[in-house]
């Protein structure tokens, strides 16, 4: 019987490519986003014998029992990774001019909508010999990222979730781990400044200009990895290894280069 993958924030980015690469790869593909469009793309792309899509709002308790439900159908039962990617970063700024309404988007999705996911899939992944349970994480959440302060806590506060499950699902014979990316080309790089007379450090010249940004191909190559391994944490690119890393033992220099990075901006 074939394996499957259930995959939020499947439309774009991280999880379009996901999905793709499982997908050629003979999984049986479960495609769930907000945006229903962008789903019946990809699964035109894959093909719809090989997928299933439905939107899903992660905010949503009740549309994530409806959407457990009709990938349960799909799979008679089973889900071998649950992949819990989607994720938003609408603004890029100070603090103090962010939009409150904005700042509680960002954490009723990015981790509202995440612990939604844990609770919702964990009967599938229960029934599943050696399934996994993988959070998109950031690197945003292990290191101080002036600009995206909200974006990185509620990464911060994914990485914490993870770690803590990692411990609690073990006794259901689930593993739980993250990948943490570096850049990615995504449509995060598309991320609204609020300030117009301050350069945000998401868009993609200013990020081009002083780090590299890593095709989405690196991040799929991780959650591959992420499937086999015994790692809880999954850093995606040289530079993210090397700041998680530093982070963990040298934290006041890794602050000292996070302000030398953002000084023309937010120092």
């Amino acid at each position: 019987m074939a394996k499957s993958i259930f995959i939020t924030g499947a439309a774009s980015g991280i999880g379009k490519a996901t999905a793709i690469s499982f997908a050629e790869k003979g999984w049986n593909v479960g495609l769930f986003d907000i945006n229903e469009e962008g789903l019946k793309e990809v699964a035109n792309i894959i093909g719809h014998n090989k997928c299933m899509y439905q939107k899903l709002d992660v905010t949503s308790i009740q549309e994530w029992k409806e959407a457990e439900k009709s990938f349960s159908e799909y799979t008679s039962g089973t889900c071998n990774i649950f992949f819990n990617n989607a994720g938003i970063a609408n603004f890029a700024g100070a603090f103090e001019d962010v939009n409150v309404n904005e700042i509680h988007k960002i954490i009723d999705v990015n981790f509202k909508g995440v612990a939604n996911g844990c609770i919702s899939m964990l009967s599938l992944l229960k029934n599943t010999e050696n399934s996994l349970l993988l959070n998109t994480s950031s690197v945003a959440g292990l290191v101080p990222t002036p600009g995206i302060a909200i974006y990185g806590a509620t990464k911060h506060a994914v990485t914490s979730l993870t770690e803590s499950l990692r411990i609690e699902y073990e006794r259901h014979g689930v593993r739980v781990s993250e990948i943490n990316p570096w850049f990615t080309e995504t449509p995060i790089l598309e991320a609204k400044n609020v300030s117009s007379d301050m350069q945000s450090q998401w868009e993609r010249d200013f990020v081009e200009q002083r780090t590299k940004v890593h095709p989405v191909s690196k991040v799929v190559d991780k959650v591959w990895l992420a499937y086999t391994s015994k790692k809880i944490h999954h850093p995606v690119g040289l530079e993210a290894n090397l700041a998680s890393f530093f982070m963990r033992l040298i934290p006041s220099f890794i602050r000292r280069m996070s302000k030398k990075l953002f000084k023309d901006t937010f120092i």
